[in-house]
């Protein structure tokens, strides 16, 4: 990934997400609306600078619907915090269940690019392309960003937080509902870490963690996991699956965000010792 930084602010250019007014992610990181409408294809192939942005400047700019303001006071800083707001937009991915590209970084604000910007490709895998409507943030969903953004950023000190956020986010990379599991089973298992008796213990540890309030939720979240994890278990190591692998996969992944929902709203990650009855 190449960030170019020749200024304060920069802006990374999102898809996939549409934000109907500013929220701060923190004192640098703004998440905006953006439109890129007014370009044309000329104009927007004028705003490359190599060959290879233009492929992915091509095809994402009609798809731009946000983007990420970020300022700082030295380049050294701007380049930092362009380069560790992928984390962000990761975060924005596996909180909201949909998948934010990130492949586009500009000089100028989306509405005001021209063919004197420059803009610059930040990844040739272009993930993030498909047909799916972006996600549309709700109020509900800023008022979330403005009271837990900032926790979920600070969990991802901790390696099973980042993992896991990371596989949420990762997962529809993948075209084979065996390998999506594969991925969202490595961030959930990281997250409580049970070393034996595994199905067992991870269903009794996501029950408790999710419902230790709700006996009947809990029942019921323990013997979904146990399903789950067969499924899993089957697919990774190559078996016969009986079961529907795609609604497999996004029960899966519901359960990983509600998982992560709950770290962030406690402010950390279950503790083993807790969750044994």
């Amino acid at each position: 990934m190449q960030i170019l930084t020749n200024g304060s602010p920069t802006y990374i250019l999102l898809n996939g997400i549409i934000a109907h007014e500013e929220v701060l992610l923190d004192d640098n990181i703004c998440l905006q609306p953006a439109d890129t409408s007014h370009l044309d294809f000329d104009t927007a192939i004028k705003t490359c600078r190599r060959p290879d942005d233009i492929a992915v400047i091509a095809a994402y700019i009609p798809r731009i619907t946000a983007q990420l303001k970020i300022t700082a006071n030295t380049k050294e800083e701007l380049t930092a915090r362009a380069w560790n707001s992928i984390w962000d937009v990761l975060i924005l991915s596996a909180i909201f269940h949909t998948e934010v590209g990130f492949n586009i970084q500009s000089d100028t604000t989306a509405s005001k690019i021209n063919k004197d910007s420059h803009l610059n490709s930040t990844s040739l895998h272009m993930r993030g392309l498909n047909s799916e409507k972006p996600y549309k943030l709700s109020t509900e969903d800023l008022s979330w960003i403005k009271t837990h953004f900032a926790d979920a950023r600070k969990l991802l000190d901790d390696d099973r937080f980042q993992t896991a956020i990371h596989c949420l986010a990762s997962y529809r990379w993948h075209s084979m509902p065996r390998i999506k599991l594969a991925i969202l089973w490595a961030g959930i298992e990281g997250i409580f870490g049970a070393s034996s008796e595994i199905r067992f213990r991870l269903s009794l540890y996501i029950a408790r963690f999710l419902h230790h309030e709700d006996q009947i939720k809990c029942k019921d979240t323990f013997e979904t996991i146990k399903k789950l994890y067969n499924i899993r278990s089957a697919a990774v190591h190559g078996a016969k699956i009986k079961s529907n692998t795609v609604s497999a996969v996004d029960e899966s992944a519901k359960i990983l965000r509600l998982v992560l929902l709950q770290c962030i709203t406690c402010q950390a990650l279950p503790n083993e010792n807790d969750l044994v009855p």
